[in-house]
């Protein structure tokens, strides 16, 4: 789980220093970096779990990565761009530098970074450039921890994705960051585990108590697929579209039964799309969740947190990241869960705990969370020093 994360020269963030708790959400205006550090989270988490590194060879971990991504600098600033991460994974203490660095791409019009991971396990060093013998960390241990990076999820559901018929080849199916899939996954936990698909309902119930009965049922899917043609000695790409039978999912509602899932309201997919995710066949570790109230209304949102907590506790190395725009949302969360971020006028990005403001003592047993970030806002931010480990 990670206890801290600090970013250099990562987009808005020039240099940013900001404590994660297991439950983390981040508040601020639109546009003020929130998503941003989800961004950086996942970057690092991505390629610290590079998928062609062949899993047998945890020093493959360690392995210059290449991804093409664009605006990943700070403005005015020049490489390396570093993002660290620092936490215990299942008893294992581990500090990782992720370092950056643009090469030149064959594309002028794309940036093409190299990246490198540096750190300590357990207060062992390891870094690039030096072979299995010469590194002293434990090889088994490197190997854990990358596993536990790659089990990373994130999420911007889209209740249009949310609500469509899927189907899948996959052995195990997975809800995509959008929402598509879900009604595969869901079809299969009703068929291999429905002790944990009846959970998952009671735990919707809760949410939405309008809300009686979830069913998966069959229903085609259109798949579109480019397949390869002769002609004229010359090899040509064509769309072929053909018709698979997967799943579609339906509701019983109070005064309403057979409701499609297309026909439901988006906070009622959106809160089913979550849970799915957190206690599908998947269920990542480390979650980042961009607005965790999920079209919800307020009350219902209360009940998402509650929810939540009570995951984590069986759950104890679930993580969750999120962010939010709802004061009801920051009622249910202790004042030491919460992030705010802003962006000054020079266009960095700032970040900093509800509890740092100068009147938090003096408010905090007269308001709640939600009340005391409506009252005093993110302005205050902008008086953080310029040379501030919060910017």
């Amino acid at each position: 789980m990670i206890r801290k994360v600090l970013f250099r020269k990562f987009k808005a963030y020039r240099s940013l220093d900001v404590e994660l708790e297991p439950f983390t959400v981040l508040v601020g205006p639109n546009a003020s970096g929130k998503t941003t550090l989800l961004e950086g989270l996942l970057l690092a988490t991505d390629v610290a779990s590079e998928e062609k590194n062949p899993p047998t060879n945890p020093m493959a971990f360690i392995s210059p990565v290449i991804r093409t991504r664009e605006g990943l600098l700070t403005r005015d600033a020049t490489p390396p761009l570093e993002i660290g991460i620092t936490g215990n994974w299942k008893g294992t203490e581990a500090e990782l530098w992720l370092r950056g660095a643009v090469r030149k791409a064959e594309n002028p019009k794309k940036e093409e970074w190299v990246f490198s991971i540096s750190g300590k396990i357990d207060g062992q060093d390891f870094r690039p450039g030096l072979n299995p013998i010469q590194q002293r960390v434990d090889q088994k241990k490197l190997s854990m921890l990358r596993s536990e990076l790659r089990s990373t999820a994130v999420l911007r559901f889209e209740p249009r994705r949310l609500a469509e018929p899927s189907y899948s080849e996959e052995e195990i199916p997975r809800v995509d960051s959008d929402g598509s899939g879900l009604a595969a996954v869901l079809a299969q936990l009703k068929l291999t585990d429905d002790e944990q698909f009846n959970a998952i309902e009671s735990f919707l119930k809760q949410i939405v108590p309008t809300v009686q009965r979830i069913r998966v049922e069959r229903a085609a899917v259109e798949q579109t697929a480019l397949r390869t043609v002769a002609l004229d000695e010359q090899q040509i790409k064509v769309p072929e579209t053909r018709t698979l039978w997967g799943n579609r999912i339906v509701f019983d509602m109070v005064g309403a039964k057979g409701v499609p899932a297309d026909t439901a309201g988006e906070g009622t997919l959106m809160a089913l799309g979550l849970l799915a995710v957190v206690m599908g066949p998947s269920r990542p570790k480390l979650i980042l969740l961009d607005d965790v109230e999920l079209a919800l209304h307020p009350m219902a949102q209360g009940k998402l947190i509650q929810v939540l907590r009570g995951l984590q506790s069986h759950n104890p190395e679930l993580q969750i990241v999120a962010t939010s725009h709802s004061p009801f949302i920051l009622n249910h969360l202790d004042p030491k869960e919460v992030r705010m971020t802003f962006l000054s006028e020079n266009g960095i990005a700032r970040c900093e705990k509800l509890t740092a403001h100068p009147e938090f003592e003096k408010w905090k047993d007269l308001m709640s969370p939600g009340e005391f970030w409506s009252t005093v806002g993110e302005n205050w931010l902008e008086k953080v020093g310029e040379a501030s480990a919060s910017e």
